[in-house]
């Protein structure tokens, strides 16, 4: 027989043998309140002793003289929504007050009285012992729910299964609303039902008058699962966990699915390589596009490349699938498409924009941003990243490689600068660093950087200074000689005299445009070339 609750109700605690000289005289309309525990009381003041749902037992000693108190305390008792109160008539007491079996009927809150004497104490163990059981019961129960669901999840079509078990179990109308897919109902209903459900749904989201549980794995919720109690059914402790237990499995299956559907991706690289290599038209990858996800219409690019702590070999196959996982997981939050393929000791990732092209740098920082704070991302489970290193963003598909050769530029102007401390670099924020990473790859950056410094160079090896600071200080500060001093720590004075040397050096008009502009990125050109040395 299949468990409905986890507690016992006072009509079925009156059925028990101690209860056969009992009488209820007040707040019959409350016999299905349920009862989790049974407490002595003899005291005035309970409402802070109590939790919610206790059977109350007591002889009435303390209010036996005094109806005010008597009654403050059937207060306190309906307030902490207690199961009832059973009360020993004859000891100290001989009869309830009409005014309390009028409070309680108004608010349907059970009193029961004995007429005989009885011993609590066997009352009380009779009662834990039921309610110990139920819950051995449910325990049992639920492990064999979880079991035959370990069981479903190895069968083909287990969804639907995992569905149709649930709701034989709980007897409810189950209903799976995933967030981009259409829903499914089990037991199948009407196509007028499911409207009138969905309806529902669309003007209480959260589920008001259902039981909403979310499928979630990988901090993404995936799908809503959904008891709909008849108004002849209430939601038992139990069948929560049957809810719950079985979101779980669905989630699990989910993640089997994702786990399969990386893997096949994985095995596609050797057409991403030829795309990586420009070897593609615009037409034939808008063609094989489509066959990951027909209303894929990508609005442009870009490439990321992650560098890892180890060597990518060093990591297991689903250590790098279930960092793609993840990955994927957030970035289709903010509007992307991913593909991936490995080369050498890098992972590759395609960032296909699905958005307006105007939001994509906000949307990607934001991507990455929460990517990089994932608790899954600090477990050994993915492997650990070094530095991830994202490419230029480029609209036509065919142009990737131009994406993919800038994330590769990054990372050797991060490793020639060491200015950033982020584990996400982009490329966009390297600004002038770019055009002097190419003109490096010839003798003409060194030999623009020496035209304009070369005697500020020389001055600082001659003397043992560092006039060039001052110089690169002063005009961060843009020419402001009071801000300069402090950023250098010296004496206005001091300044002067640097900045007499300055001009001496490099003339008058050093801070004259384009000359000032010439000499600032001979600056930048020097701190980048002698990190090349």
């Amino acid at each position: 027989m299949m468990l409905r609750m986890t507690s016992l109700t006072v009509h079925e605690v009156l059925e028990r043998d101690h209860f056969s000289h009992a009488t209820v005289i007040a707040g019959k309309g409350g016999l299905s309140r349920k009862i989790k525990w049974v407490h002595v009381m003899e005291v005035t003041s309970v409402k802070q002793l109590l939790h919610g749902q206790e059977l109350i037992l007591s002889t009435g000693f303390v209010w036996k003289d005094n109806v005010k108190v008597f009654r403050s305390i059937v207060q306190q008792l309906i307030q902490s929504k207690a199961a009832g109160l059973c009360i020993e008539i004859g000891t100290y007491m001989d009869y309830i007050p009409s005014e309390i079996i009028e409070l309680a009927d108004q608010h349907q809150f059970p009193i029961i009285v004995f007429s005989k004497e009885v011993r609590f104490v066997d009352i009380t163990q009779d009662i834990h012992s039921l309610l110990i059981a139920h819950h051995y019961q449910m325990i049992s129960d639920l492990e064999k729910f979880s079991q035959e669901l370990n069981n479903i999840l190895l069968a083909p079509g287990c969804l639907y299964k995992i569905l149709s078990y649930l709701a034989k179990k709980t007897d409810m109308q189950v209903i799976y609303n995933p967030k981009e897919a259409e829903p499914i109902f089990a037991p199948e209903v009407s196509k007028d039902k499911q409207e009138t459900f969905l309806h529902f749904l669309t003007f209480q989201p959260d589920g008001k008058g259902l039981v909403v549980q979310h499928v979630q794995a990988m901090d993404y919720h995936f799908a809503n699962l959904i008891l709909v109690p008849d108004q002849h059914t209430s939601v038992s402790d139990y069948d929560m966990l049957l809810l719950d237990r079985s979101a779980t499995a669905i989630a699990q299956f989910l993640l089997r699915e994702l786990y399969i559907e990386e893997k096949k991706r994985a095995l596609e690289t050797e057409w991403l390589y030829d795309w990586l290599e420009g070897k593609h038209s615009e037409e034939r990858i808008l063609s094989y596009l489509v066959d990951f996800d027909e209303s894929l219409i990508p609005r442009g690019l870009q490439v990321c490349t992650c560098k890892f702590t180890k060597q990518l070999d060093a990591y297991s196959s689903s250590q790098v699938t279930y960092f793609m996982l993840l990955m994927r997981s957030v970035f289709e939050q903010e509007g992307f498409f991913l593909l991936s393929l490995t080369t050498r000791n890098k992972l590759i990732i395609i960032t296909l924009n699905r958005r307006d092209e105007l939001t994509v740098m906000e949307r990607l920082r934001d991507a990455f941003k929460r990517f990089m704070t994932s608790d899954i991302l600090q477990k050994e489970t993915v492997p650990d990243v070094e530095q991830i290193s994202v490419g230029k963003h480029v609209r036509l598909l065919k142009d990737m490689h131009k994406s993919y050769e800038s994330s590769i530029e990054t990372l050797t102007m991060k490793e020639k600068l060491l200015t950033q401390s982020s584990k996400v670099i982009y490329h966009a924020d390297f600004h002038i660093y770019r055009m002097i990473y190419q003109l490096a790859k010839s003798k003409e950056l060194n030999e623009f950087m020496h035209d304009y410094l070369e005697p500020v160079l020389q001055y600082d090896e001659k003397n043992n200074s560092n006039l060039l600071n001052t110089l690169r200080v002063y005009m961060c500060c843009n020419g402001s000689k009071k801000e300069t001093a402090e950023q250098l720590f010296v004496v206005r004075q001091t300044l002067y005299h640097r900045l007499e040397k300055l001009e001496e050096l490099l003339g008058s008009d050093f801070m004259n445009s384009p000359k000032r502009q010439a000499i600032e990125f001979a600056i930048h050109a020097y701190e980048y070339l002698k990190r090349t040395v």
